[in-house]
């Protein structure tokens, strides 16, 4: 896959609602708008946006302690949804809101950390005492995929 092109990667990404899409994710300070969430972590609905792991609860789920855990391509390919919806992901920083909306509620988070672990930590899709909060995943480095980039959120 071709590397982005210069200023590809700065525009605003404005999505419009998706059939079976769970939810919607919006990173301001990243310029995503609306990306649909599909409660599947299946190629095809990383293809078509962010991916839910479905052993993972969703935001409205009860209870205090969650880890919603969504995943989705760093460059996608080109004429998908998933084209380079996380390319950024990793100029997230401490304070950046991330907004859900889903079942007509709209849940904020605020990011608190980064993590950088090998693909088979799944350590990272458990939830946390106490942590009501959100992971965002994504592959790194661009040039070889081999370890995998987390972003965590905490419910505000």
């Amino acid at each position: 896959m071709a590397e982005p092109k210069p200023g590809e990667i700065e525009e605003e990404r404005r999505f419009t609602p998706e059939p079976g899409a769970a939810m919607t994710l919006t990173l301001p300070s990243l310029g995503v708008y609306d990306a649909p969430v599909f409660d599947s972590d299946s190629p095809a609905a990383l293809n078509a946006g962010i991916g839910h792991v479905p052993e993972t609860k969703m935001p409205w789920d009860e209870g205090t302690q969650k880890n919603v855990y969504l995943a989705a391509h760093r460059l996608g390919y080109p004429g998908t949804g998933s084209r380079l919806l996380f390319y950024n992901l990793g100029r997230l920083e401490r304070g950046d809101e991330v907004i859900v909306e889903g079942r007509g509620e709209t849940y904020r988070y605020r990011v608190a950390e980064k993590l950088i672990v090998d693909p088979d930590e799944s350590w990272v899709m458990g939830e946390v005492r106490n942590r009501d909060m959100m992971s965002l995943q994504t592959c790194t480095p661009l040039t070889t995929f081999a370890k995998r980039l987390i972003v965590r959120a905490d419910r505000i």
